[in-house]
């Protein structure tokens, strides 16, 4: 995945990085729930950012829930 000056993410390369739509890059941004830098008009994401935001959104699985 190729960069931006400083290390930094553009939206579209932040949704390939994750897996989701840009649009939802964009919805995430515009409620806050994902951390993203401001450089004049464009939004900007750090790596480690994006790591630690898969990080705290991980959901653990259950030995119980799907008895086979």
């Amino acid at each position: 995945m190729k960069m931006v000056e400083g290390g930094l993410l553009t939206p579209q390369q932040a949704a390939d990085y994750l897996g989701i739509k840009l649009s939802t890059i964009y919805s995430l941004c515009m409620r806050r729930q994902i951390p993203f830098c401001k450089i004049g008009r464009l939004n900007r994401f750090k790596f480690s950012d994006l790591e630690a935001f898969i990080n705290q959104n991980r959901c653990e699985a259950t030995s119980n829930e799907f008895p086979i």
